[in-house]
């Protein structure tokens, strides 16, 4: 058991070194020569890293200004992060058998969605180890809130579920995703898998694919906002000084560690810049070697399977696109809270960096190959919308009491299929 845990608990549970391991088998399938392994097998875990290190910087760099804004105007409600459902959902199951079982439900359902891949034709490897373990506390805990078991029919539940989600939804994305990604056969292996396609959907029914977000022609000066780094430090700069001065001082202090608060949240826009630019750096790098070797990981593991990967990978494909989803998030989120509390709604949710840039930006690629300009804008505008009012109803559903749902499927897909749930039980 010291063993098992060892690998769910750090090896799964680490993206570098799991998809690393994912790199040094399939080269070693497709035999290639001792060096090429060792580089293929260090290039891909730098690359996670830098990813990682990206993708770390804009959470830091996020948090504090959300942080400011709920003290300054005195919000309370559900937060909208994957990492706050584990947190609540680990310490609510404390006195339960399940909460030592959760490496186990991990590893028993992506070896279940593995032999869904390998025997039926939708065929797919999930690879976003993190997004698993994320996944697996907080489906463990749902299947307990809404069942009261705690048992092995509780542990067989969340398997089966968490089995088919990482199996049937990036595989049946696969398809529509090759707009974006072209000849890269890749999928998404994120909680976009199974309501990314409703992006597609609203794109494709009020834009035009013509007008595509990568070669949006900006007037006179402004075409330098096509370079991905001068784009998104002008506007996260812009939004975060904003931030900074609706928040006022006092509000700000117990963030900004002395610095004078103006210039503190401008400089976390300019974080922003420069988390996005490491954080592609990191994708190219890891992506340039698992795409290869996958397919020697597939050919003797899961024959003909593609990869189901993070959500930064898609992002490469439309900057454009990710730039606008990211904006147009923002604002479907604020209106959305802001319905909340027009409304009268007992709960506000207070949106995380996590669904804002993540779930913004990759929506926004998904839309803008579909409907293009338009089409990324709305759709993305409508989704932070569903996902505010979304988010609640996942936290009422299965008894949330902080946390909230984050990504599009746990604001949709989850939501309702606990509500099915809830009514057999």
């Amino acid at each position: 058991m010291k063993v098992l845990d060892f690998i769910v608990n750090q090896v799964l549970r680490e993206p570098s070194i799991f998809l690393s391991i994912v790199v040094l088998l399939g080269m070693i399938f497709l035999k290639k020569k001792g060096s090429a392994i060792l580089v293929s097998t260090l290039k891909t875990m730098v690359g996670v890293r830098v990813l990682q290190i990206g993708t770390g910087l804009l959470s830091s760099s996020s948090k504090p200004m959300l942080s400011m804004l709920v003290a300054r105007f005195g919000l309370q409600g559900r937060v909208a992060d994957p990492w706050s459902g584990v947190a609540e959902g680990l310490e609510r199951m404390a006195d339960v058998p399940l909460a030592g079982q959760i490496g186990l439900i991990l590893l028993l359902a992506w070896l279940l969605h593995l032999l869904f891949s390998r025997f039926t034709p939708l065929k797919v490897v999930f690879l976003t180890g993190h997004t698993a373990f994320t996944d697996t506390v907080v489906i463990t805990f749902s299947v307990y809130a809404i069942s009261g078991w705690s048992d092995w029919r509780a542990i067989a539940l969340s398997v089966i579920l968490l089995a088919v989600y990482w199996w049937l939804f990036p595989a049946l994305m696969a398809k529509p995703l090759k707009k974006l990604v072209g000849d890269d056969n890749i999928t998404i292996g994120h909680n976009m898998a199974a309501f990314g396609w409703v992006a597609m959907l609203i794109a494709k029914w009020t834009g035009d694919p013509k007008n595509d977000t990568e070669k949006l022609v900006l007037p006179g000066w402004l075409n330098v906002m096509k370079d991905s780094v001068i784009s998104y430090s002008v506007i996260m700069a812009f939004l975060y000084t904003l931030i900074g001065i609706l928040s006022g001082p006092t509000a700000a202090a117990d963030y900004t560690g002395g610095m004078n608060y103006i210039l503190f949240s401008f400089m976390q826009g300019i974080n922003i810049a420069v988390g996005v630019t490491i954080l592609l750096l990191g994708v190219r790098m890891f992506l340039a070697e698992l795409l290869p070797a996958f397919q020697g990981f597939a050919k003797v593991v899961v024959p003909g399977a593609i990869p189901a990967v993070d959500n930064p990978v898609f992002w490469t494909y439309a900057p454009q696109a990710t730039l606008l989803g990211l904006i147009f998030t923002v604002v479907g989120m604020t209106a959305g809270v802001l319905l909340q509390i027009l409304l009268g709604s007992t709960f506000i949710t207070i949106p995380s960096v996590i669904p804002i840039f993540f779930g913004g930006c990759t929506l926004g690629a998904f839309a803008s190959k579909y409907g293009g300009i338009r089409g990324t804008i709305i759709a993305t505008f409508v989704l932070g919308i569903v996902q505010v009012f979304g988010a609640v109803w996942f936290s009422q559903v299965v008894g949330f009491q902080v946390a909230a749902g984050a990504h599009i499927d746990f604001c949709t897909l989850w939501p309702a299929v606990f509500s099915a749930l809830k009514l057999i039980f």
